[in-house]
């Protein structure tokens, strides 16, 4: 992503859109519908229905990653996918750029995770290098 010529934050939603259009979306592993739920839900602990949290969290705090074309226009190519359950711990993997830092887009995506299955007793990356700086700038 090194040379390309990001929108500004205040740039128009149009030219964020046009630059971000021209830059893949991060990849997706997962194609069911979205789960979405009230926070305060009892979903069970299980594959797809974590998979279908994830999918409709992606949504909601859509600002945080780069699944549209303006997020991707000024920068923002990071995204978020399901790695396995260990038992009662969700194991997920961050990739490309965010503009928050990687714990705080963890523990955001965790939250809303944990607020719709209660089972879960911890959501954690399958390496800790991706909660870097590092791992940020490698995506730059």
């Amino acid at each position: 992503m090194k040379g390309i010529d990001f929108a500004d934050e205040n740039d128009p939603q149009e030219l964020k859109a046009q630059v971000g259009s021209s830059l893949e979306p991060p990849e997706l592993d997962w194609f069911g519908d979205p789960l979405e739920v009230p926070l305060g839900s009892a979903l069970p602990l299980e594959p797809e229905t974590i998979q279908g949290l994830l999918a409709a969290c992606r949504n909601e705090i859509g600002t945080m990653f780069g699944y549209s074309a303006e997020n991707r226009g000024v920068g923002i190519t990071g995204g978020v996918d399901f790695v396995e359950l260990d038992g009662p711990i969700v194991v997920l993997r961050l990739k490309g750029r965010f503009w928050h830092q990687r714990p705080t887009v963890l523990d955001r995506v965790a939250a809303y995770l944990q607020g719709r299955c209660p089972e879960i007793i911890d959501v954690v990356v399958e390496d800790e290098w991706q909660l870097t700086d590092e791992a940020n700038n490698a995506a730059a």
